[in-house]
């Protein structure tokens, strides 16, 4: 069984290596880690400025999610990531079908996702979500950010 369970001060260092061992692909596809990760001090970014929960299936942790509320029926899945031991199991729909059920009132849903994560793109489109658009983050790289909407 999947559940989403609030982080805890005590699980941070648990959740963080997980994070960083499940963006370990991204960091070797792009030279580094997403934003989230501050790997100089190994701990993660805007995870207490949202709403953070661990993935645990069993009771094992799998991976985590942070999401961000506009307070106005729009939310952002500011990061979402599973171990990659436990990815390409079906996981990651059971995942995404927790977090828009645990939000009822979400009249959309967004996220980003790398350019040239095709993977994360037919998932995320399978999952319903739409590509809205392309963002550059640092305009000194060629690193592209895709921006996908979902309108509940």
């Amino acid at each position: 069984m999947i559940e989403l369970v609030k982080l805890e001060k005590s699980d941070i260092d648990e959740f963080t290596e997980m994070a960083i061992q499940s963006f370990e692909e991204d960091k070797i596809k792009y030279g580094d880690y997403p934003p989230l990760i501050d790997i100089e001090h190994r701990t993660l970014r805007f995870i207490h400025q949202g709403y953070t929960y661990k993935i645990l299936k069993d009771g094992n942790l799998i991976g985590g999610t942070v999401i961000f509320d506009d307070q106005k029926g729009h939310y952002t899945l500011g990061a979402i990531f599973i171990h990659p031991s436990y990815q390409n199991q079906g996981n990651g729909q059971q995942i995404m079908r927790l977090i828009e059920e645990k939000y009822p009132d979400a009249k959309s849903w967004f996220l980003d996702t790398p350019y040239l994560s095709f993977r994360n793109h037919h998932f995320y489109e399978k999952m319903g979500y739409k590509k809205t658009g392309e963002e550059i983050p640092d305009k000194e790289s060629d690193f592209k950010l895709f921006l996908y909407e979902k309108i509940m």
